[in-house]
C-alpha cells in the first residue's frame, strides 16, 4: 500500500488551523443555529480540505456515519460518503426502501441507526422538519441533507464558500444575489437567504407569482417578476430549477414557457455586473433552468466550484462534529 507523506502533515495543518476549536452545535438542521464564530471555522477547515483533494486522512479513524437518506439522492448523498471515506469514517446508507416503507416510525428507524453508536447520522427526508425532531432522540449528531422545503444547511453553506473565495472577502458585505426559478419549493433557498443574511448580503427573488412564496419578505429579500430588471446589478446569479417531484410544474404553464421568462442565457447573465458568477446547486435541467452553453466551461460559471466546494464543506463539518477537542457529548430527551 502506498502512503504519501504528504498526509501527516496536511493532518497536521488542519489541526494547527483548527486550533483546539469546536463548533458550538451538535446537530446541524438549520444555518439559524450558526454562529458567526462556527462559520468561520468551517470555512477556514473547508479550504484546506479543498487543497487536499481526495487525501485519506485518519482524523476520524474508528468513527461512524450512517446516510438515512429517505429521498433519492446523488450529488448530496455521494458527497457525504466520500467525505466520510476520506476521513477514515466506516460508512453505511439506509435508502428509500427501508423500514419505513414497512410503517415504521422515522423516529423509530433513526433510534434503531443510533442505538449501533454511530457518531453522525446524515438524514434527507421528503418531509419537513423530520431531522430537527429526530435530533432531539439519539445520542449521534444529526446532519440536515434536505428535508422537505425547508432547508439544507450544508448547501447554503458551499454556496456562501464559493462567492467568498470568488470576491475575495470574509462576508458579502456590498453583495447582491439574485436567486431565480422555483423559490416556493426550495430548501436550497431557505438555506441559501439564511447564509447570505448571516453574511450580510443582499437577497433578490425573480420568479413567476406563482412560485414565490407568501410573506417571502419576511426573509429580508426584494422581490421581482421580471428576470431582467433583477438582474440589473446582482454579483451573483443563483438560478433554481422547477421542482417537478414536488407539483412545481403545475404552477408554470409549460417548462419551455418557463425558460422563456426566466431562463438565464447568456444575454441574460450579461445584464448582471460584468464579473458576476453563476451558480446552481443542480441537477440542472439544461436549457430550461440554464442555456447549455453556461452550465460548466464558461468562464462565469461556478457550478463545479460548488460541487468540489461541497466534499470540502462536508468533510470539515464531518471532523467537528464525530471529533471534539472539548469531550462535551450531545444531550439528548430520549423520550
Amino acid at each position: 500500500m502506498h502512503n504519501d507523506p504528504a498526509m501527516p502533515d496536511l493532518e497536521q495543518e488542519l489541526i494547527a488551523v483548527r486550533g483546539g476549536r469546536d463548533a458550538s452545535f451538535f446537530d446541524l438542521t438549520s444555518i439559524d443555529q450558526l454562529h458567526e464564530s462556527d462559520i468561520e471555522l468551517v470555512f477556514d477547515l473547508a479550504r484546506i480540505f479543498r487543497a487536499g483533494k481526495t487525501a485519506k486522512l485518519a482524523l476520524c479513524k474508528g468513527r461512524s456515519m450512517v446516510n438515512a437518506f429517505f429521498e433519492s439522492s446523488t450529488r448530496t448523498q455521494s458527497s457525504f460518503d466520500l467525505a466520510a471515506k476520506n476521513l477514515s469514517m466506516d460508512t453505511t446508507n439506509v435508502g428509500s426502501g427501508s423500514a419505513t416503507k414497512k410503517g415504521e416510525s422515522f423516529l423509530d428507524t433513526i433510534e434503531t441507526l443510533g442505538a449501533y453508536n454511530v457518531r453522525v447520522i446524515v438524514i434527507r427526508s421528503a418531509e419537513s422538519g423530520i431531522p430537527e425532531v429526530v435530533a432531539r432522540h439519539v445520542g449521534a449528531s444529526i446532519v440536515n441533507a434536505g428535508d422537505g422545503w425547508h432547508e439544507h444547511p450544508t448547501q447554503g453553506l458551499l454556496d456562501t464558500l464559493t462567492m467568498l473565495d470568488h470576491f475575495g472577502s470574509r462576508d458579502l458585505t456590498g453583495r447582491t444575489v439574485l436567486a431565480v426559478g422555483d423559490i416556493k419549493h426550495s430548501r436550497v433557498f431557505g438555506s441559501l437567504v439564511r447564509a447570505v443574511n448571516k453574511l450580510n448580503g443582499e437577497v433578490r427573488v425573480a420568479a413567476p407569482e406563482t412560485l414565490i412564496p407568501d410573506a417571502v419578505e419576511n426573509f429580508g429579500v426584494t422581490r421581482y417578476h421580471s428576470v431582467e430588471e433583477a438582474l440589473n446589478g446582482v454579483d451573483v446569479v443563483y438560478a433554481l430549477r422547477v421542482q417537478e417531484e414536488r407539483g412545481a410544474a403545475g404552477f408554470v404553464p409549460t417548462l419551455r414557457e418557463y425558460s422563456k421568462t426566466f431562463g438565464i442565457s447568456e444575454r441574460r447573465l450579461g445584464l448582471a455586473k460584468p464579473h458576476a458568477i453563476l451558480m446552481h446547486p443542480g441537477p440542472v435541467i439544461r436549457d430550461i433552468d440554464v442555456h447549455s452553453a453556461l452550465v460548466s466551461r464558461h468562464p462565469q460559471s461556478r457550478i463545479l466550484q460548488q460541487v468540489e466546494n461541497g466534499m470540502a464543506i462536508r468533510k470539515a463539518l464531518l471532523w467537528l462534529l464525530a471529533e471534539r477537542y472539548d469531550g462535551r457529548r450531545k444531550l439528548y430527551t430520549n423520550l
